[in-house]
């Protein structure tokens, strides 16, 4: 008893938003913990009623759907900062009518998403696209259609998470993100018993499963502790949500780069080497991504922070984080060399020998989970005081040169898959470079010109 006090008061120690952060990442710690297992036990469950090159193209379309999340033009990431400022100054009302705008919003823009997709089906030749045998035995523009109709639901009701992230909760976005993981691994499971999975039932009840949780979640936050902030009206209120796409845009060309960037390996390797060639690909991407999904558990809940606490000036506060952040980086690189050595022995108990994975593959990705964990924690701050011009730039530019530095590698270089990542991580010098000048420059009020935008 006398250890769990000690704890409780160490965590409620330091200032309230201090305190608030410690209690998220502890919660998130546990529930993402879950999470993680629940996302990597997936991969074997899916992995073994598929086969690698039916799993290859599932993550491939996946991908591929996942780079529509952009399509809300930012405003997510607008409505978050603007939130949090609003609940910040104590200011509900505006808060509400934030909520009714970007659900108002973005139901308008996946119906005309939806829309859209239903008008070009008929002309897109998936088969090509996805680089399938022509002999292909499932019909996967159905698989199309039903997995993107089903993102578009997911658009819409996934913003109960930005809102659970703009007031700090962390904690309770990842039990949401877990729960949908474990219904989605339930589900798995079930159709293997069943002997009903082909690529169009696994690919449903990937894209069902958050879906439920969303709705559910919904329901009762906003019947109970988000009451304040529930829409009660379809409404897009045009000042506010003018001021949530004049940051959101900058978001916006951010997601659309990094989408670019960081997407585009599956889509490249299906075409360069096939669907096949996807799956070890991505098996050590996972491990490594489940890695820095435990630094980002740290790092999440002081998006908002950062803007609760430049909204109230506290620089003081933003410098002892960042000092904190540093020395917990070293650690958690450190962390990553050890995975790594450890990758073969890993890679044999979680899949088996169905799949080969390349230690220069390993070391990429651990070099990549590294760099991005590095970069993202400047980026924490940045997003959440609104200083994303630097990023905007460093974004664009990195877009332009990933894809053909990627092939560049890959194929004139002949270092095959590992080119593409390694064509990331070159690409991530340069922000792991200039955003720690950038937010040391913020964080002792000394920005001006260009770094203060």
């Amino acid at each position: 008893m006398k250890v769990f006090s000690q704890i409780r008061d160490k965590i409620n120690s330091g200032s309230l938003r201090s305190a608030v952060i410690k209690k998220n990442i502890l919660g998130s710690f546990v529930i993402k913990g879950f999470s993680i297992l629940t996302s990597l036990l997936l991969v074997p469950a899916t992995l073994n009623l598929l086969n690698p090159e039916k799993y290859g193209i599932w993550i491939t379309l996946y991908s591929i759907v996942t780079w529509f999340n952009m399509m809300d033009i930012g405003l997510g990431n607008g409505f978050r900062n603007k939130f949090a400022e609003a609940v910040a100054l104590g200011d509900n009302e505006r808060a509400k009518k934030l909520t009714e705008t970007i659900y108002s919003s973005t139901v308008l823009i996946a119906l005309s998403l939806f829309l859209f997709y239903l008008i070009i089906h008929p002309f897109l030749n998936w088969t090509r696209i996805l680089n399938l045998p022509i002999l292909f035995d499932e019909k996967i523009a159905r698989i199309v259609l039903q997995v993107f109709a089903l993102f578009t639901l997911q658009l819409v009701l996934k913003n109960i998470t930005t809102i659970l992230l703009a007031l700090q909760k962390t904690a309770t976005s990842s039990l949401i993100i877990f729960l949908g993981n474990l219904i989605a691994l339930v589900s798995v499971l079930i159709l293997g018993k069943l002997n009903s999975a082909n690529l169009q039932s696994i690919s449903f009840v990937f894209m069902i499963s958050p879906i439920l949780v969303f709705i559910l979640a919904s329901i009762i936050l906003f019947r109970r502790k988000l009451i304040a902030y529930a829409p009660s009206n379809f409404r897009i209120h045009k000042e506010y949500f003018k001021s949530m796409l004049n940051l959101g845009l900058k978001f916006f060309l951010i997601q659309i780069t990094t989408i670019v960037m960081f997407a585009s390996g599956n889509f490249i390797i299906t075409q360069l080497y096939g669907p096949e060639e996807v799956t070890p690909y991505n098996i050590s991407y996972r491990l490594f991504a489940a890695a820095l999904s435990i630094f980002t558990i740290i790092t999440a809940p002081f998006w908002s922070a950062y803007t609760e606490a430049i909204t109230k000036h506290d620089f003081s506060w933003i410098r002892m984080v960042l000092k904190k952040l540093n020395t917990t980086w070293i650690i958690f690189a450190l962390c990553l060399a050890g995975i790594l050595v450890m990758s073969p022995l890993i890679f044999k108990y979680w899949i088996g020998e169905s799949v080969k994975i390349p230690f220069a593959l390993s070391a990429s990705f651990a070099l990549y989970a590294s760099l991005l964990s590095w970069t993202g924690m400047f980026a924490q701050f940045l997003n959440g005081v609104g200083k994303i011009k630097i990023q905007l730039y460093i974004a664009i530019f990195q877009c332009i040169t990933n894809i053909p530095l990627a092939i560049l590698l890959a194929k004139s270089f002949n270092l095959g898959v590992t080119g593409v990542i390694l064509a990331t991580n070159i690409n991530l010098l340069i922000s792991a470079i200039i955003l720690p000048v950038q937010v040391r420059k913020i964080s002792y009020q000394k920005a001006s010109g260009l770094w203060n935008q």
